[in-house]
């Protein structure tokens, strides 16, 4: 992924400054000195730092997360997603305890359309409704979002891979038992 230097700048320099202190705390001075930009530069980029914030989620992990998923590379992203966090646990933490509403929103709101083309992919017969591969994704991405938020409240107890393969072998056993009772209603 191609970032402009700027906001890699900046986005650094976010990460650094929440090892030393609180996100709240951090200001858009502290961050144009830190990335020794001017205060205008920022604004051009960013409406505030909670953009910054979500700019920084997005282009260090849950761009893995809006690929072209499939059952069969599900776990492969979500294990790249989540070492990435595993990676700068520290950040994630520290600011997901000040803003956790920036990550969630993001996450559930990618995982939500990630789900509904999954669903519509596996519905090669179209017998679901529109309306209920809505529903079905957006339960799915908010679990998705409760298994993350977990974690990360949690202190990471497992590692990326256990949790990555926890979300795949729930996925692989609604495509399972979907499969089954589809099968049934054609029996």
């Amino acid at each position: 992924m191609k970032i402009e230097p700027t906001k890699e700048l900046l986005g650094s320099a976010l990460i650094a400054l929440c090892q030393a202190q609180p996100f709240e705390k951090i200001t858009v001075k502290d961050l144009t000195e830190f990335a020794k930009v001017n205060r205008q530069t920022f604004y051009y980029h960013y409406h505030d730092k909670q953009e910054l914030l979500q700019d920084v989620y997005y282009r260090d992990c849950l761009f893995y997360m809006d690929q072209d998923l499939t059952l069969d590379n599900w776990e492969e992203q979500a294990l790249k997603m989540l070492k990435a966090i595993y990676q700068r646990q520290g950040f994630y933490r520290q600011t997901f305890f000040t803003s956790h509403d920036v990550l969630m929103t993001q996450f559930t709101s990618l995982l939500e359309r990630q789900f509904l083309n999954l669903f519509t992919l596996l519905d090669q017969e179209r017998g679901l409704l529109a309306e209920d591969k809505a529903f079905y994704a957006g339960f799915f991405a908010y679990g998705c979002s409760g298994v993350l938020r977990k974690w990360i409240t949690e202190n990471y107890p497992e590692s990326p891979i256990e949790v990555a393969a926890k979300l795949f072998r729930l996925a692989k056993d609604v495509e399972f038992f979907a499969f089954r009772l589809y099968d049934g209603y054609q029996n």
